[in-house]
């Protein structure tokens, strides 16, 4: 899946949910039904590790001989490495700021 269609499916997906007044209202509800950063990262990395787990897993039933759609394991190891590649960004960005605020002079 290319950039464009990612970016063309994205738009599609806000159009039909009602754009972004939708989305507004969402990030205005009440703070309290939002989940903590803990779970939000928690799931976020359990999530990336089924990815990677699957994907080497798909892996080796290729290698094995158990799985013989070289074209869904490559999706798999694409989504799995650009998952990992996203974690690694978000840590830089995070890692960045604290070191921002952590410059600050008061």
């Amino acid at each position: 899946m290319n950039i464009e269609s990612m970016y063309n499916s994205l738009l599609n997906g806000i159009s039909t949910t009602g754009g972004l007044e939708n989305a507004t209202q969402s990030v205005t509800t009440n703070a309290a039904d939002a989940p903590s950063f803990d779970n939000l990262l928690s799931e976020s990395m359990e999530q990336l590790n089924h990815q990677q787990v699957a994907s080497n897993e798909a892996i080796t039933g290729l290698i094995t001989g158990d799985v013989d759609n070289l074209h869904n394991v490559m999706i798999q190891a694409t989504e799995a490495q650009l998952s990992l590649e996203l974690a690694i960004q978000v840590r830089n960005k995070a890692i960045e700021a604290y070191n921002d605020v952590k410059n600050m002079q008061f």
